[in-house]
């Protein structure tokens, strides 16, 4: 099964605004990174934990799915 929350997303720095690949799964647990560029430290904020519940959501559909292609032709 896919997993959501290592699926990359671009942001860019606050600072610089230099391009940076985070995954849907730093966001939700609101990881620090490191900006490679101007080495400013970027927060990653699930604002109203929307990240986390949209990870939550994809993946029971996605398990939903899976569980009704595996009766099909049964």
């Amino acid at each position: 099964m896919i997993d959501i929350s290592k699926q990359e997303i671009t942001i860019n720095c606050p600072e610089c605004n230099s391009p940076h690949k985070v995954t849907l799964g730093q966001v939700q647990n609101q990881e620090v990174i490191k900006c490679p560029v101007c080495n400013k430290n970027i927060t990653l904020v699930d604002k109203d934990g929307s990240t986390r519940k949209s990870i939550a959501s994809i993946s029971k559909s996605l398990r939903d799915l899976e569980d009704s292609l595996s009766k099909f032709g049964k």
